[in-house]
């Protein structure tokens, strides 16, 4: 009996079948083109990934300008974080550049849909320039675990001197000479010297300081420079000979610089000069260094003169202080077979079994100095200062 008919038939009829079943489903869901999973209902919803649930980080801006600032000043911006995930944001402190810091994060822990602010506090410590300082902060957002925000600007003075110093070099003792500097202010308060004093007395009779304001048009072209003064100093004939140093000390009515300073330098020359063991010509200083009240110590200068009128030079101790310090002028010889110059030897010393004491020009010690009197028709004077500190054993 042949079987194949009716095998065939039913193979035919379960082919029928299946195709028909697969295009149904077709029709209940069609195929997106996307890979089908063993076992998933492409009819069920989809599940939300797990990071959509992650909290999210956002900023209302990343970096503040804070313009010009002053050298001394401090100062603070708040910047604004915005939870805007599904679940708590977490923000911490993490590293900041040196002169800046976070001064506080508002609220720790925030919410969703919530903002807070974290401040941060910046320091110019007399710093001048432009500045760019950076502070951290850690986030538990997967997507942004740090936010880096920056402060940037320009730190100013608020009141300098222009020149900072005022060189007067080689001028004659016995004529009068001058110079100037521009006191110039940044702040939108306009610059005024209330008063001023001079830090060396004793020399104070030798200067006269004039002060007037600068006009637009005499300020430097800088953007920060918004008032200025025009210091001018004379100098009067009669200035020992050698190196002088003066501070003119102003009090201005700036709250931020309620003093400035003008420090002053310069040499009075002439015929004379002084050489030898511990002299600094620049400074016009005589140096001992620190001495052993039980040792005592000695220094030999030589006073060298020139000109038409060194054979008749001649010294003699007018001032000394203090009174531990020993003069001693010497014979005054010719130098070289013309005798176109002269030398006296000047002995200074400190004897032994002195008392204590600090002449070192810090605060708690002045300079010593040695005033002596010349018959030179045009340096009358010559000023030595003395610089030593005496210890016990």
């Amino acid at each position: 009996m042949k079987l194949w008919p009716p095998i065939f038939f039913a193979i035919l009829i379960g082919a029928a079948l299946g195709a028909g079943t697969a295009l149904w489903r077709i029709h209940l869901a069609p195929w997106d083109g996307a890979p089908l999973e063993t076992g998933h209902d492409p009819r069920a919803p989809k599940v939300a990934a797990a990071d959509e649930m992650a909290p999210r980080v956002s900023v209302d801006r990343e970096q503040y300008e804070f313009g010009n600032m002053d050298a001394a000043g401090e100062l603070s911006h708040a910047f604004r974080f915005t939870n805007s995930g599904r679940s708590p944001l977490v923000l911490t402190k993490g590293h900041t550049s040196c002169r800046c810091t976070v001064s506080e994060i508002q609220r720790g822990e925030l919410p969703p849909g919530q903002s807070t602010t974290v401040t941060l506090h910046w320091k110019a410590h007399e710093v001048t320039g432009e500045y760019r300082q950076t502070a951290t902060i850690l986030t538990n957002d997967p997507a942004r675990p740090e936010v880096t925000l920056t402060v940037v600007g320009q730190v100013v003075v608020a009141a300098w001197a222009d020149p900072a110093e005022l060189l007067l070099s080689d001028i004659p003792g016995d004529e009068p000479a001058s110079g100037q500097v521009r006191l110039l202010c940044s702040q939108p308060k306009k610059l005024e010297v209330l008063d001023y004093k001079l830090s060396d007395p004793e020399l104070a009779k030798f200067f006269e300081v004039h002060l007037e304001p600068l006009a637009k048009a005499d300020l430097p072209p800088r953007g920060e420079v918004r008032s200025g003064i025009l210091l001018k100093l004379d100098v009067k004939p009669g200035l020992p000979q050698g190196a002088f140093q003066q501070t003119i000390l102003l009090r201005t009515n700036l709250e931020s610089e309620p003093a400035m300073s003008v420090a002053v330098k310069g040499t009075v020359g002439s015929d004379i000069s002084v050489a030898g063991d511990g002299w600094n010509a620049e400074l016009g200083v005589l140096s001992f260094g620190i001495v052993n009240s039980q040792s005592g110590a000695q220094r030999r200068l030589i006073l060298i003169g020139r000109g038409p009128h060194c054979k008749e030079l001649k010294f003699k101790p007018l001032e000394i202080v203090p009174d531990v310090l020993k003069v001693t002028v010497g014979e005054t010889t010719s130098l070289g077979s013309e005798g176109a110059a002269t030398q006296t030897p000047l002995t200074v010393q400190i004897p032994k079994g002195s008392r204590p004491a600090n002449h070192w020009g810090s605060d708690q010690g002045k300079l010593g100095q040695i005033v002596l009197e010349t018959n030179h028709p045009r340096m009358p004077r010559l000023r030595i200062l003395v610089r030593f500190l005496i210890e016990e054993e």
